[in-house]
């Protein structure tokens, strides 16, 4: 660039001093040092100042072009100084969001221990002290039946009752947002619970599809996070007893179906409140 524009301003001397050897030829031409007609001197003379003439003209058209590259080239440096701009801020942009990304995973890390720590709780809180399983006796688990949700699928699984809430029919999908008949649906269960398993120990669990399977501490948070709702709504609205309530998170390690096929991940999609026949008064 800086030759090109040095070799710019070098024509532009040249055709300057061509314009005054021109200038002072046709002057001479017009004074008293003009050759007389028909020499041999006015010959050489006018084919000089031809030949100069024309090398004017080229210069002139050189020059003429010289401004149309210069002006080409401050427009590139324009468009190149601009583009410079766009990848700063982008390197910024995505400084930032590589600073958030950390900063998520970090919550998640963090959000993954507080569930591990959960679940380890839940699993010592189904042992006595000296180590031993807690097994309901089969009286108790005779008398633990299921009961009609409207809507609702309920079934017995060996000593426990599952009642299993899709979760798509909760959240929207993949969140948190409440759809508009979740609370109908978790007052129904509340109610259930209320009178058929009024002492009996409850876990909600939370299961997801296989959508982050390249994240299973998100879906472990996302479980934890939904079946944290459904706790807050049964606690809170519905005077559930706290210490009736616990929360495993299950992400998608259980599914139901296979995630396979968009049946089979809303399948996999649920909250499952788990009815225990132990009670919470030991």
């Amino acid at each position: 660039m800086r030759r090109l524009l040095d070799h710019f301003r070098s024509t532009r001397n040249l055709l300057a001093a061509a314009s005054l050897v021109c200038f002072l030829a046709c002057g001479c031409k017009q004074g008293a040092f003009q050759p007389p007609a028909g020499t041999a001197q006015s010959n050489v003379f006018q084919q000089q100042s031809t030949a100069l003439n024309s090398q004017v003209q080229d210069l002139t058209r050189r020059v003429g072009q010289l401004d149309l590259n210069n002006a080409d080239l401050h427009r590139q440096l324009a468009q190149a100084d601009q583009l410079k701009q766009q990848y700063a801020d982008q390197v910024s942009l995505l400084q930032k969001q590589l600073g958030d990304m950390a900063s998520r995973l970090k919550e998640t890390q963090t959000a993954k221990a507080e569930i591990d720590k959960q679940v380890q709780t839940l699993q010592a809180s189904t042992r006595f002290r000296g180590g031993a399983s807690i097994q309901a006796n089969s009286s108790a688990t005779n008398s633990l039946s299921t009961v009609q949700i409207p809507g609702i699928d309920v079934r017995q699984d060996g000593s426990v009752i599952r009642i299993e809430l899709p979760a798509d029919k909760l959240f929207v999908t993949g969140s948190l947002q409440p759809t508009l008949e979740a609370q109908r649906i978790i007052d129904e269960v509340a109610t259930a619970i209320i009178r058929s398993y009024p002492r009996q120990r409850i876990v909600i669990e939370g299961h997801t599809d296989n959508a982050q399977a390249g994240n299973p501490a998100g879906a472990h948070l996302l479980a934890y996070n939904q079946s944290q709702a459904v706790f807050q709504q049964l606690v809170q609205r519905n005077s559930i007893p706290v210490r009736q309530l616990a929360i495993a998170a299950m992400g998608e390690n259980h599914p139901l179906a296979s995630n396979g096929t968009e049946q089979g991940r809303a399948k996999n999609r649920r909250i499952e409140i788990v009815v225990y026949p132990d009670t919470i008064d030991g």
